[in-house]
């Protein structure tokens, strides 16, 4: 299988630009950013530790391109460019923060100063998985057509989830029930009524809420691994074992599980580490654990759900009908 070594070259160009300027700015100083920083995350020596990772990773990646080299090696290159691709779109999360203060706030030095750094990072990070999603693809040689490896990828929506995907749909219920369990508290103890009278919400407002995030804590992370989220059910009468639309469940939970991650698995457990806001220990740990795990359970599930229902394989069903 051939890869685009183009893609290669632009990554590794990239990522050693990234690394020349943030030792620019680490030596010599950085900027002034939006709200006064680049990221949630310590500045400084950090995006220069994950631009050179990212440089190493994609360096072998490039070198490589062209030669015989054994699967184990690609794996973990793969690995290696995955795990800063990941860490360096994790430390530009303000990226689309920053995009949103250009829009309504104008073009002030601090939110382009911010808007190049976090761009450069998000950008350097997808450079990185797509590299990693190439040399993935070299070591498994799947089909050109479909993106399987056959054999060991699932080939139809009819068939079952792995357990993974299980463990994650379940934890995301389980995340969903303990922040849900704060609400509860909360609504007997009296307090949630008084903070929405505060906000000036209206209850029917609220009401449809409630039952949105329900149906995103119980049926949807269940309709990711379970078949019934894939074909549709007896009880819904002539769409009986019809396929279900794919962006009608993996649509919204790749938004809600990302959105959940990256809001509080990453920004907003920083900002209670740092100290950022407070209060009591229990109801807090029970809000962000449970966001946390919700979202990280719903992107698990969904990775199961992407492959299971992608399209069938055109030179698989040809050879079955000869």
């Amino acid at each position: 299988m051939r890869v685009d070594g183009s893609v290669r070259l632009i990554a590794l160009v990239w990522q050693a630009v990234y690394v020349v300027v943030h030792l620019w700015w680490a030596i010599g100083g950085a900027p002034l950013f939006l709200n006064g920083r680049e990221s949630y995350f310590p500045g400084g020596w950090v995006p220069v530790a994950l631009g050179v990772l990212a440089t190493v990773g994609c360096l072998a990646a490039a070198a490589t391109a062209r030669r015989e080299v054994g699967d184990t090696r690609r794996h973990v290159l793969a690995g290696i460019t995955a795990l800063a691709g990941v860490a360096l779109c994790v430390y530009s999360f303000l990226f689309p923060i920053t995009l949103v203060a250009l829009l309504f706030e104008g073009a002030r030095s601090g939110i382009v100063a911010s808007l190049l750094a976090t761009g450069g990072g998000a950008v350097a990070g997808v450079l990185c998985l797509r590299v990693a999603v190439d040399e993935r693809r070299l070591a498994v040689r799947p089909c050109e057509l479909c993106g399987r490896v056959h054999g060991k990828s699932p080939e139809s929506r009819a068939e079952r989830a792995p357990g993974w995907a299980f463990a994650g749909a379940y934890v995301a219920v389980a995340g969903f029930a303990a922040r849900i369990s704060v609400w509860l508290a909360d609504t007997i103890a009296g307090r949630w009524q008084s903070e929405v009278s505060r906000a000036n919400v209206s209850w029917s407002a609220m009401v449809v809420f409630m039952v949105l995030i329900s149906l995103a804590g119980t049926v949807l992370p269940l309709a990711l691994a379970h078949r019934w989220g894939r074909l549709w059910p007896a009880w819904v009468g002539p769409l009986r074992g019809r396929a279900v639309p794919r962006w009608l469940v993996l649509g919204p939970g790749l938004f809600v599980g990302a959105g959940l991650t990256a809001y509080f698995g990453i920004a907003g457990n920083t900002a209670w580490i740092r100290g950022d806001f407070g209060g009591p220990f229990l109801p807090l740990f029970l809000e962000m654990a449970g966001y946390t795990l919700w979202g990280i359970g719903l992107l698990v599930a969904c990775a199961s759900y992407a492959a299971l229902t992608r399209p069938p394989c055109r030179q698989l069903i040809r050879e079955q009908a000869r």
